[in-house]
């Protein structure tokens, strides 16, 4: 699956539903994620919650105006002050083993995908499975 992944890893861990946000104690801690995926399946919006594996996914469509660099900016906008570490990965084919080790090691990052249906992949901090398991507000 061809895509660019913009990869944001937050200083924070919560859980959406129990609506909980702590920072970071350790290295050890499972960091919050807010990322973008651009492919051909359009953009997606990505949110991990690391306290109880939680993601949700929303999909912006394929607008031109929908571009990496707006992505950065909301990014910037809305969690600038917990953004730990930002990334762009592009991937030629991200179902190739090979691909996610020399992309996620260029980046120092455990190269850990979960893919929604063909629909667009995302990078898990821990190899728990996420699920989207409450509803936005």
């Amino acid at each position: 699956m061809r895509g660019v992944l913009l990869l944001a890893v937050l200083s924070i861990k919560s859980s959406y539903s129990r609506e909980e946000e702590t920072p970071l104690e350790s290295a050890n801690d499972i960091p919050d994620t807010l990322q973008w995926w651009f492919g051909e399946s359009g953009c997606w919006r990505i949110r991990t919650y690391a306290l109880d594996h939680d993601v949700h996914a929303f999909q912006i469509g394929n607008s031109p105006q929908t571009t990496v660099e707006l992505a950065k900016k909301n990014n910037q906008d809305n969690y600038g002050d917990v953004i730990a570490t930002q990334h762009l990965i592009h991937f030629v084919d991200c179902s190739k083993r090979w691909e996610l080790e020399a992309e996620f090691g260029r980046i120092g990052l455990v190269p850990r995908l979960q893919f929604d249906l063909s629909r667009f992949a995302f990078w898990k901090p821990d190899d728990a499975v996420y699920l989207t398991k409450s509803s936005p507000k």
